[in-house]
């Protein structure tokens, strides 16, 4: 299961978005999505997880908790699917 991560502070690396999970193992990877121009965070970011019910409750647990200042919105990843235009 794929977590969206919202409210990211700017100066934050992958490797401290992994630590913000760091109370679920099964975390697989954390991606923090990063502008092309100025090669900063845009603060938000994504974190795989290889176990959907630990990936339900760290959603329950995080959202909406205070990292670094900022209170973070945690909540499942949509994919983005193209618009059907009738």
């Amino acid at each position: 299961m794929v977590i969206y991560v919202g409210n990211i502070p700017y100066n934050f690396k992958e490797d401290d978005l992994k630590q913000v999970f760091s109370d679920y193992p099964s975390v697989v990877s954390a991606k923090l999505v990063i502008d092309k121009q100025t090669r900063r965070s845009k603060g938000y970011g994504f974190v795989e997880m290889g176990d959907d019910s630990e990936a339900a409750l760290a959603i329950e647990k995080l959202n909406d908790s205070l990292v670094s200042g900022r209170n973070i919105k945690v909540n499942n990843a949509h994919k983005n699917e193209p618009t059907v235009k009738e």
